[in-house]
């Protein structure tokens, strides 16, 4: 029987764990074995090797052979070497210090070597955004303060502009005030000039009042003067021009009065009289004599008696109304439908016919409701109805429906 070194698979899914052991060539790979020699984990971090060495090298000893990836490990565990010193006849010591050698410069390649593990992988992954978020920190700080810098500096600039400006504006007003003040100055010294050479007597308002107080000291001299002599001497022709105004008594009054009610009197019941005897046919045309003179027979302070005209009777002719339609005749129309075409003013077959299915819809959305969904047959059918075709009516709906 040949032995052989070789990995058998344990573990659990996605997580494999290998064990070293001594069996038969010809035993299935995880099938029996002879013996257990140890543990590789290559899924650790890092993979761990634990091998019991001195039953390896017993089984070495034995003639078992190592498969090609359990004669790797061995290698680099040292345990060949171990084997191989061991056969060249060497001393113990001498094969330790070997063994040891070679696993400190396994190490040191492995050292420079080796590949990082997640978890220093992550470490360093943390590191790096850590790094670049403090230089965007740093980034972002230099920035704003740049920033603020310029605005404090253009603030300053627009301080000092407006500065300048007001200060302007102040000389320029002051400048400004100045130059009036000299112009009032220079304007009024010629005037005060001028008064002082032109005499107070050239003056017409002086004059006017000179001229007023004399007339009135003359109005009062000549009032001083007039005597009543004087007056009762002027009396005498003021009254010989006024006319003589004969005294008017109660009892001349009242007879003028009673003659005047007495002839209106009279003129009424002369007016009525001729009223009554005129022919109760005839109507005289008044309507242009409205402003003429009245006649003889008239009494004057009276008006005529105008017959008042009958009103003429028009006969009109009215327009036939045509009697509405059952709309609900028409495919599609219901009572909804057929009260919001007859609010319309469309209550016949012919006036559906003749509107248009714009119209239609328009007048439906007004009302607030819905389309039917075949609204644009409702003129055909109304034609066809207002024909009395209804041999047509038939044949076009059944043409809709194919």
């Amino acid at each position: 029987m040949s032995v052989k070194l070789r990995f058998r698979r344990m573990g659990r899914k996605q997580h494999p764990v290998f064990g070293l052991v001594a069996t038969d060539s010809r035993s299935p790979r995880d099938g029996r074995f002879i013996e257990d020699l140890g543990r590789y984990e290559p899924v650790a971090e890092p993979a761990t090797v634990r091998f019991d060495a001195e039953r390896i090298l017993y089984w070495l000893g034995q003639g078992a052979q190592p498969s090609d990836t359990v004669r790797n490990l061995l290698q680099k565990e040292g345990i060949l070497l171990r084997w191989a010193l061991t056969r060249q006849g060497k001393e113990d010591g001498e094969i330790e210090v070997a063994v040891e050698e070679f696993r400190a410069r396994r190490a040191e390649k492995v050292a420079s070597t080796a590949k990082k593990t997640n978890a220093e992988r992550r470490a360093e992954a943390l590191a790096a955004e850590k790094a670049a978020a403090r230089e965007k920190a740093a980034e972002l700080a230099k920035a704003r303060a740049e920033r603020e810098a310029e605005l404090r500096a253009q603030r300053e600039a627009a301080e000092a502009e407006e500065r300048a400006a007001a200060e302007a504006a102040r000389d320029e007003a002051a400048a400004a005030a100045a130059d009036s003040e000299a112009l009032t100055t220079a304007a009024d010294a010629p005037a005060a000039d001028e008064a002082d050479a032109q005499p107070t007597d050239a003056d017409p308002a002086v004059q006017a009042a000179e001229q007023a107080a004399a007339e009135a000291e003359g109005a009062d001299a000549a009032v001083a003067q007039a005597t009543p002599e004087t007056v009762a001497e002027e009396a005498p022709d003021a009254a010989q021009e006024q006319p003589a105004v004969e005294a008017e008594t109660p009892e001349a009054v009242a007879d003028e009065t009673g003659a005047e009610m007495a002839d209106q009197t009279d003129a009424g019941a002369s007016q009525a009289d001729a009223v009554e005897a005129a022919p109760a046919t005839e109507a005289p045309d008044v309507a242009g004599t409205a402003g003429d003179a009245p006649t003889g027979d008239t009494p004057p302070g009276t008006a005529a008696a105008e017959p008042v005209a009958e009103p003429e009777t028009v006969a009109t002719e009215e327009a036939p109304t045509a009697e509405a339609d059952d709309l609900t005749t028409v495919n599609g129309i219901g009572p909804t439908y057929s009260g919001i075409l007859t609010n319309a003013g469309v209550t016949t077959f012919a006036a559906l016919a003749e509107t248009s299915v714009e119209r239609i819809q328009e007048l439906i959305a007004e009302a607030g409701s819905t389309t039917a969904g075949n609204e644009e047959t409702w003129p055909e059918q109304a034609r066809l109805l207002a024909a009395g075709d209804t041999a047509g009516l038939d044949t076009y709906l059944e043409s809709l429906k194919s």
